[in-house]
């Protein structure tokens, strides 16, 4: 029902416009498929932008019949989809590094660092922060792949590599925080406020993974 709702709502803007424009929004409804966000300021990416800021309730019914969170911010210029329990379940070092950026970003942004919305915070904290979690250093091929994923997922930039460290400088976009939630930020929160370094025992420091593992993303994000 949803998709004969959707396809007659596109025939109506065909009518009112034209083949070439249904066919840009097929377009852009395909790039954010793969790409799951697109931004105003960002290159290659303004027109479909400007296709879903003009054509929101369109793209809402579009990807709510594909059970995907549409979601629209004209402050910070992007739009983009999450799905609904039918995402990807990112690696630990990813899904930690997320939950701890997001908390990082909150922190930033309540002190008023941010341009644009977006926050530049030293990576070298969050690695501090991810040992406070698991009580040991992720090895660096390990980090840079999480930061990595997380790239991919349309969630951070990454800047130039420092050639000592080998860690590249960060920036954390204004959409994490539609990609985590309060829920997930109070249980990273909970677990570090109780840790003490007698109770790390192994590689079972972190006794919340398997909820933290149920924070999922749309699986086919591209470069």
């Amino acid at each position: 029902m949803t998709s004969e709702i959707v396809l007659r709502e596109l025939k109506d803007i065909e009518a009112k416009t034209s083949a070439d424009y249904a066919d840009s929004l097929r377009n852009t409804a395909a790039y954010l498929l793969q790409k799951q966000w697109v931004w105003k300021g960002k290159r290659g990416q303004k027109e479909h932008f400007k296709l879903c800021e003009d054509n929101l309730a369109y793209f809402n019914k579009l990807f709510d019949g594909l059970d995907m969170g549409w979601y629209y911010d004209r402050n910070f210029g992007y739009a983009g989809i999450l799905p609904r329990g039918s995402g990807k379940q990112l690696d630990i070092t990813s899904t930690l590094f997320l939950l701890i950026l997001r908390k990082m970003y909150d922190a930033e942004a309540s002190m008023g660092r941010t341009e644009l919305g977006c926050v530049t915070p030293p990576t070298v904290e969050l690695l501090n922060q991810y040992e406070h979690v698991r009580g040991e250093m992720p090895p660096i091929t390990e980090t840079n792949n999480a930061l990595e994923n997380l790239r991919k997922k349309g969630i951070i930039e990454l800047g130039i590599k420092d050639p000592d460290t080998k860690l590249h400088e960060l920036t954390v976009l204004p959409n994490i925080t539609r990609v985590v939630d309060q829920t997930y930020v109070g249980m990273l929160n909970r677990f570090m406020d109780s840790y003490t370094p007698e109770s790390a025992s192994g590689e079972a420091v972190f006794e919340g993974t398997d909820d933290l593992e149920t924070l999922e993303v749309y699986d086919e994000s591209a470069e």
